[in-house]
């Protein structure tokens, strides 16, 4: 019951401690209860990838390759990796996501990558199926009006989780009849897009 505004102002400051240091709390109980956890290791394919890279339209920027190689060193141990990978529009985080999701795919896992509207979707499975073409990578695609696979051939949502090994799509991924096969890697493109919950 404080008496006056500099009580107050101390009542408040007391309750913002309290809610930040039970956040923080549980954020290092999370974060201890992961350092226990296992992961596949996803070995690093350094002849695809580099293959990849230089098949490319243009030449890697050295955040990119630098961002790259750090996700590449993190996807090679064998606990869960957590990382924010941060860039301006246009600075190449796609790139960058695509060479992560290459290495899963060649080492015969699966990769995922969401995003928040079916447009952005179209356009990343249109992107990614063209730069890996050659490298026999199924793409597939799940958004709630599309299931497409191999050169977009119509197929049931259970076929791609099955076959594919690069997954795009919306939040229609994360429903409870989506059952992946083997992910080792998921990709959430613009998170604060989607609900706390999802």
């Amino acid at each position: 019951f404080p008496k006056n505004n500099s009580d107050i102002k101390k009542a408040h400051e007391r309750l913002a401690f309290d809610e930040l240091f039970l956040i923080q709390l549980q954020s290092q109980l999370v974060k201890k209860s992961l350092s226990l956890s296992v992961a596949p290791a996803i070995k690093f394919q350094e002849t695809e990838t580099k293959k990849f890279v230089d098949s490319l339209p243009f030449k890697l920027t050295d955040a990119q390759r630098k961002a790259a190689w750090e996700i590449l060193r993190d996807l090679a141990n064998d606990k869960p990796m957590f990382r924010l990978l941060e860039g301006d529009v246009g600075s190449g985080k796609t790139i960058v996501v695509i060479i992560a999701m290459l290495n899963v795919a060649l080492s015969g896992q699966q990769a995922v990558l969401m995003v928040p509207t079916e447009i952005l979707a179209k356009q990343h499975y249109d992107t990614v199926s063209k730069l890996l073409a050659g490298f026999g990578i199924k793409v597939g695609l799940i958004t709630r009006t599309n299931k497409l696979m191999s050169n977009d051939k119509k197929f049931k949502a259970s076929d791609i989780m099955e076959k594919a090994d690069i997954i795009i799509g919306t939040h229609a991924l994360i429903q409870e009849d989506i059952k992946f096969k083997n992910l080792a890697l998921a990709v959430i493109d613009e998170q604060h897009r989607f609900g706390v919950e999802q």
